[in-house]
Order: structure tokens, then C-alpha cells, then sequence
């Protein structure tokens, strides 16, 4: 009874796991049939284990206590003792184990579709089959004793046997489990969803750059027309020479910049007053059009270089006009956001939010419990904070970073720490001209689920700020929502991106791209995070998406497996 005891402590302990795992995505598909068949042995062993459980606590007729124990015991090709000898050797014998892993690991693609990272997917799966391992020993044990309790027990060497092959399955499993967990991907991230929807699954940041038409006698002071389209690099609106096309379209009241020269002859579809737009499409006389051209249901309105004096054109340019306007959300959060470790609370999951043309990437906190469960009952998103760019008190480069032509870049990558500890807050940075995130790591016990002194402990960590970083193109990219291809996520890592136009051919550089995809990412079940990332997805000629990613805690150090020795040692009690 000691050592039936000890077994069903193992149990509870990892029962209280409270793991759920998602029997969909890469691996399962790979393995259906299986896997399949191996979750319904669990449930049946799990039924028997209640029953036998049930059985100790209330009175039971003999007959029915005897008949479940002789199953137990039986060495029948359809038996229990025979079943999990099946499910063993399929597994580490046969190495389903090994193509489960590396189901997740080569189609990692489509993980995103399950809300665990693949060593999550492993340390679920093999939780499970420890608990099967645990629960038919339990069975076996118990029915050696019930029997001998009626007369009916085998010989020693029966049970010795049972015992030795439980011993055999098991000391085998973990080194196997840990070399696969140790190389297996621990990030979280989501799929594109099945329909794009603004203010749902995604957001913009709107009028940073944008295709923006000036005659050239308008980008500077004198009003002269001495120079062509391409001299105007950097340049302002100076005026509105004879109230021509200037003085029907809003002026750009920022800065004018990388000018060239297409025709001289255009008819200019312009937007609704509402939209973020400023054009829908520039058809010119040769019948080149830039944009999307349909029927113009707002102002169509023509723009055409003329000549000065004999022999100087003054052309009309197409720019990228960067406006500071109140239609323009441009704007990142730099204050920190932390989670309340004096409650013991740990970052869990990470989203992108607008609030008041900001953008800030809020976080899920949930209550740490022992063994790395999270109290779900304590899950909340943290409300971000509530300012505005327009507060007397909000100043740029302290509370918020702002997008401009120069200073429009984003690092991406990870930031990670060593095992010991778990992100309990985040913030961006400026180094440069670009944006940097940053996390907060605090360390844990893991044991038994305490943070230890976080508030004097805390450290931040960055993906690292002297490392060289190789750009990520957007060069004349489309709307990053026509694509008919889901999106795929680019190396990271060493990486930024710039947030730019898109392309004049493809929509009159009239959107900012890339998108900030909004959607949650957390895992599930929920489990502490050793690391945080932005990372850029997209198809190619597409404006793509920045979005958040997540990465588990490690939970390789800690899988063990309960040993015959660790359950038959004397209690020290």
C-alpha cells in the first residue's frame, strides 16, 4: 500500500499539470490513426484507474473487484499488459516519437494552426504517456495484491516480471525525450486568419509615407523650374504656383521626399475626405496607371507640366509625402509594461493594441502556480495606458517613439533568457533611429512556483544592440491583404525592417506596410514564457505583417520519469 501510494502521488502531481493537449496540427496529421488509437487506450486506462480508485474508497461486490483485476494481470494479445506494451514499442522502438518531433519541427509552417510550440507539443504528449505508464502499473499492482488477498495471485516471478518490464519502458524513455525536447522549437506564433479585418486582426499605421503629386515650381522657395523631378530628395511644399492642382488636394504639410518624374500629362482619382488616402489611382496619357483604376466616384482631376518661358518644363513630380497630420498613427509605446509580481504574476501572451493612434503590445498575466502552471482563473489581459499624444505631460523619445522618413525601423528577433528565469514585463527602446524591444526577466523557483524577490532581482534584457542587421525589403510591395498566399515568417534573427509605401505601380504608394497583425498570441494550455520576439510575415511582393511571438518555457530539465527504485524507496517520513 506504501508503494501504491507513492504511485498515485505521481499521478495527482501530474494531473495537477493541468495539461491539455491539442490533438490537431502537423504531428497529429502526420500520425492520426495512432495517435488516435492511442488516446483512446489512455481514456480506457484512465476509466479503469477511476474504477480501481473508486473501488478502495466504497464497497464493491468481491466478484467485480476480482474480474478487474484479473484483466489487469492478464497477458492476452488484446489486454491491458499487452496493449501498453504495443503503445512502448511503437513509440521508442519504432521511433513514432522521433517523427512526432519532427512532424512539428518540419512543418513548422503550419504550427501556427496549434497554439503550443513543438517542444510544448512533445512535453504534453510524453505527460500523457507517463500518466498511462503510471496509471496501468498502479492497476497491475493493485490487482496482484487484490488477488493474493482472494487466493488467486501468480508466482513471484509473474509479478517480478510485470515490475521488470514497467522498469524496461521507463528507464529507456527519458534520455530519448529530453534529446528531442532539447532540439525542438519552444516559439509561438499565429497563422494569418481566414479573412483579413481591419480594427479585428489587424491595424495600420497610416500616412507615414505616401504617393504624393507637386509640380517642381512648388518644392522650392523661388518658384523656379531650373531642375527636374529628381533633385527633390528632401524638399517641403514652399506654395501653390497659379492655384493649378495644388490648390485642389490637401497639401503636404511634412516633409517632400525622393521625387521622380513619370509624364507629363495625368488625371488624379482622389480619395474620399475620410479616408486615409490620398489618391485612389494616377492614370497617365499614355494609359499607365498607378493604383487599382476603377470609376472614380469622388474628384477625378487633371494635372499637366507646362512650359515656362521656351525652353524650361515645369513637370509634375510623384513623391512620398511624410505628413504629421491628425490621420496620421504613427506612434509606439516606450513605457514599460509589467506585470503585478506582487502577486506573482508572469507575462503569458502578448498582442498588438491601438489605442488613441498609439501602439502598444500588451500582455497577458496570469498568477505562476508550482511546476509551471498557470492559474487560469487569474488570466487577464493588462489594460494598457490609457494617454494620449496630445497629454501635457507625454513627450516624444519618453513615453512614445514617433515614425518619421528617418527613424521608421524595427528590430527584429527574440529576447530570451537562460531557464531559471520567466518575462514578467517588456517595453521598445530607442537605439538609433530604431526601435528595439526589450524584456524583463525575473527569476522563479520552479518548484514551487514563487518568484524569487523580483522586485530587486528583475533584469532587462534586449535581442542585442550592437549586432549588425541586414534589412528586410518592402520594395514596391501591394496590399499586404490581396495576397491569395498565407503568410510566411521570415528570418528574424540579426533582421529589421523599415515601415515604408507601397509600391506606385501596384497602389499609388498610398498604404503603409507592413501591417501590425492584432491577433493574441498564448499558448495552450497557458505556461510560463522564457522569451518574447517581433517578427515580420508575409508572401512574396506583399507589405506583410510585423507581429509578436512567444517562446515557452523550457521544460526539458524538468521531465522525469518515476523510477521503480524512486517509487519502492522508504518513505522519509
Amino acid at each position: 500500500m506504501l508503494h501504491l501510494g507513492k504511485i498515485y502521488k505521481q499521478i495527482d502531481r501530474l494531473n495537477n499539470l493541468n495539461i491539455v493537449q491539442h490533438r490537431h496540427g502537423p504531428a497529429f496529421a502526420l500520425h492520426s490513426g495512432y495517435l488516435t488509437d492511442f488516446y483512446n487506450i489512455e481514456g480506457w486506462i484512465s476509466e479503469l484507474y477511476g474504477d480501481m480508485r473508486r473501488y478502495e474508497s466504497m464497497k464493491f461486490e468481491n466478484d467485480t473487484q476480482i474480474n478487474l483485476a484479473e484483466a489487469q494481470v492478464s497477458i492476452g494479445r488484446e489486454q491491458n499488459f499487452q496493449l501498453i506494451e504495443n503503445i512502448y514499442l511503437k513509440l521508442f522502438k519504432d521511433n513514432l516519437i522521433d517523427y512526432l518531433a519532427r512532424g512539428n519541427q518540419l512543418w513548422h509552417i503550419s504550427t501556427c494552426k496549434t497554439p503550443q510550440s513543438p517542444q510544448q507539443f512533445l512535453y504534453t504528449f510524453y505527460v500523457d504517456y507517463i500518466l498511462l505508464e503510471l496509471k496501468a502499473h498502479a492497476l497491475v499492482e493493485w490487482s496482484w495484491m487484490l488477488l493474493r488477498k482472494f487466493g488467486k495471485g501468480g508466482s513471484i516471478e509473474e509479478e517480478k516480471a510485470t515490475r521488470k518490464a514497467y522498469q524496461r519502458r521507463t528507464s529507456g524513455t527519458l534520455p530519448k525525450i529530453k534529446d528531442l525536447m532539447s532540439q525542438a522549437d519552444r516559439s509561438v506564433w499565429r497563422c494569418d486568419p481566414r479573412q483579413h479585418e481591419a480594427g479585428v486582426t489587424y491595424e495600420e499605421v497610416t500616412r507615414l509615407l505616401q504617393g504624393y503629386v507637386e509640380n517642381e515650381v512648388d518644392l522650392n522657395s523661388d518658384g523656379t523650374c531650373r531642375r527636374d523631378c529628381g533633385y527633390y530628395t528632401s524638399s517641403r511644399s514652399q506654395g501653390c504656383f497659379d492655384n493649378k492642382f495644388c490648390s485642389e488636394q490637401p497639401k503636404c504639410a511634412g516633409g517632400v521626399y525622393d521625387c521622380r518624374y513619370v509624364e507629363s500629362d495625368m488625371q488624379i482619382c482622389q480619395a474620399d475626405k475620410n479616408s486615409n488616402r490620398r489618391y485612389e489611382f494616377i492614370q497617365y496619357e499614355s494609359g499607365l496607371v498607378h493604383g487599382q483604376k476603377g470609376s472614380c466616384d469622388t474628384w477625378l482631376n487633371r494635372a499637366k507640366s507646362w512650359n515656362r518661358w521656351i525652353f524650361q518644363e515645369c513637370s509634375y513630380c510623384v513623391c512620398l509625402c511624410d505628413d504629421q497630420s491628425p490621420k496620421s498613427d504613427r506612434f509606439f509605446n516606450l513605457r514599460p509594461v509589467i506585470a503585478d509580481v506582487e502577486k506573482n504574476r508572469i507575462v503569458t501572451g502578448l498582442r498588438f493594441v491601438k489605442s488613441n493612434r498609439i501602439f502598444h503590445l500588451q500582455i497577458q498575466e496570469g498568477e505562476l502556480l508550482p511546476l509551471g502552471v498557470i492559474n487560469e482563473a487569474t488570466l487577464q489581459w493588462k489594460p494598457v495606458d490609457a494617454y494620449t499624444i496630445s497629454d501635457e505631460d507625454v513627450k516624444i523619445n519618453v513615453d512614445l517613439h514617433m515614425l518619421t522618413y528617418e527613424k521608421r525601423s524595427i528590430n527584429l528577433g527574440k529576447v530570451e533568457a537562460n531557464n531559471n528565469s520567466v518575462v514578467t514585463g517588456l517595453r521598445f527602446q530607442v537605439v538609433g533611429t530604431h526601435l528595439q524591444l526589450e524584456a524583463q526577466f525575473s527569476r522563479v523557483d520552479f518548484e514551487n512556483g514563487k518568484l524569487i524577490e523580483p522586485e530587486t532581482t528583475s533584469s532587462w534584457l534586449s535581442g542585442g544592440y550592437d549586432e549588425p542587421r541586414k534589412k528586410i525589403s518592402l520594395r514596391d510591395a501591394h496590399v499586404p491583404t490581396r495576397s491569395s498566399d498565407s503568410s510566411i515568417p521570415y528570418p528574424s534573427d540579426k533582421q529589421y525592417i523599415e515601415f515604408t509605401n507601397t509600391g506606385f505601380d501596384q497602389d499609388a504608394a498610398q498604404t503603409t506596410v507592413p501591417y501590425i497583425d492584432i491577433q493574441e498570441v498564448v499558448s495552450e494550455p497557458v505556461v510560463p514564457l522564457s522569451g518574447i520576439g517581433v517578427y515580420f510575415k508575409g508572401s512574396d511582393g506583399y507589405g506583410g505583417f510585423l507581429a509578436p511571438k512567444i517562446i515557452t518555457y523550457d521544460f526539458m530539465p524538468h521531465v522525469q520519469v518515476p523510477t521503480w527504485e524512486s517509487l519502492n524507496s522508504k518513505s522519509p517520513e
